[in-house]
């Protein structure tokens, strides 16, 4: 069930406090001549992007993790389970629409 799915992998990206990822954009990367802390802030974000990743990639099946290992960045990866799995899904829609012509 991708809504319990996602629920429980945000509880974990919270209590390790990298949620954030999943809800603010990849900062740009920053120019050279940009400050430390700019150069600070980026890094962390992908540093804290990879652990995303692999927490979401870990919660998968196997042909899932197939699926997905080559996409560059966790936001991707939400994105697509969002789009197959997600509660407005073609796959939801079909079973409900199923259940709706059997009850006639």
């Amino acid at each position: 069930n991708y809504v319990d799915w996602l629920r429980n992998v945000r509880i974990v990206l919270n209590s390790e406090d990298i949620d954030y990822v999943l809800e603010s954009p990849m900062p740009a990367l920053p120019a050279t001549d940009a400050t430390l802390e700019d150069h600070a802030i980026y890094k962390k974000w992908v540093a804290d992007d990879k652990k995303v990743k692999c927490y979401l990639m870990t919660s998968m099946s196997n042909a899932l993790q197939v699926q997905h290992d080559g996409m560059q960045d966790s936001r991707a990866i939400l994105q697509h389970l969002r789009k197959l799995y997600g509660e407005n899904s073609r796959n939801a829609q079909f079973q409900l629409t199923a259940e709706l012509h059997g009850t006639k």
